[in-house]
């Protein structure tokens, strides 16, 4: 996703926003539906974990790291 590919290239405060969207997004699409969006929702709560980890917000990642 956007966010991965921002953080690839050196731009990883710029990769919180999209990572932050894509929890939101697919957060909603898992109240729809759990058993088709839930796997997404837990990947996407990873990257958002990964990412606050690799801008030095390692406390703040936890919490997205283990609701995945």
């Amino acid at each position: 996703n956007l966010a991965i590919r921002l953080s690839e290239v050196g731009r990883r405060e710029e990769a919180l926003a999209p990572a932050e969207e894509a929890v939101r997004l697919r957060r909603e699409l898992a109240e729809v539906n759990p058993a088709a969006y839930l796997p997404n929702l837990a990947g996407a709560l990873n990257n958002l974990a990964i990412q606050l980890s690799e801008v030095g917000r390692r406390e703040e990642a936890l919490a997205p790291a283990e609701e995945a």
